[in-house]
């Protein structure tokens, strides 16, 4: 009971206050795209963002369950403790939600296994959860997008694969077709149908703005 209060006093004092809103939906945004972009790195962008605005409404109607903190609702590592339980428990379970509703299946491969990531969680909220650092918050996104490429790059069927490899080690296009032992052409065409794969991966274009 007494967590149970000290949750809606938490949620009683945003509501009084338009820039602790802002600042505690910036920090919670982050951490929720954050994880989730780091467990299923091939969605599109609008469903993440989705699984955030319902954890959201979840949490104003005051229907996130078990969550508790030893700390004061007042306090920053209360807020924290909120925005980690958000990321890790409602906004999965939300985009587990879209993704039924969607008849969207999560490949196993764009799991990302505990420990497998160059960014543990609490690196990642770390680098979001802090006010007022708009730089350290555009190292994290960008951390993210970084780690997606590489394992879209790493999905591409063997042949483009090799090529976007050179491509990314700086190697000229008549250098590439000479260590393949094919065509310039066909160096051109494998490389722009890995260019669509990717996009298609990392959801860039109609499905991300």
């Amino acid at each position: 009971m007494i967590r149970a209060m000290s949750l809606r006093s938490f949620l009683d004092t945003l509501a009084g206050s338009r820039a602790a809103q802002r600042t505690f939906f910036d920090q919670a945004r982050r951490a929720m795209l954050g994880a989730l972009a780091r467990k299923h790195p091939s969605l599109p962008h609008a469903l993440l963002e989705d699984a955030a605005m319902q954890a959201f409404e979840q949490l104003w109607n005051h229907r996130i369950g078990a969550f508790s903190s030893p700390h004061p609702p007042g306090s920053d590592a209360f807020r924290h403790d909120l925005v980690r339980y958000l990321a890790q428990v409602i906004a999965p379970r939300r985009l587990v939600d879209q993704l039924r509703r969607t008849g969207r299946e999560v490949p196993v491969a764009d799991w990302v296994p505990p420990g497998d990531d160059d960014l543990p969680d609490d690196a990642l909220f770390d680098a979001v959860l802090p006010a007022g650092n708009d730089g350290v918050a555009a190292g994290a996104e960008r951390t993210q997008l970084l780690h997606r490429l590489a394992r879209c790059v790493d999905h591409l069927p063997a042949k483009m694969h090799d090529v976007v490899r050179h491509v990314l080690d700086d190697v000229r296009q008549a250098d590439i077709a000479q260590a393949l032992g094919i065509p310039e052409g066909t160096v051109k065409s494998r490389m722009s149908e890995a260019v669509k794969r990717i996009k298609r991966c990392m959801a860039i274009g109609k499905e991300r703005s």
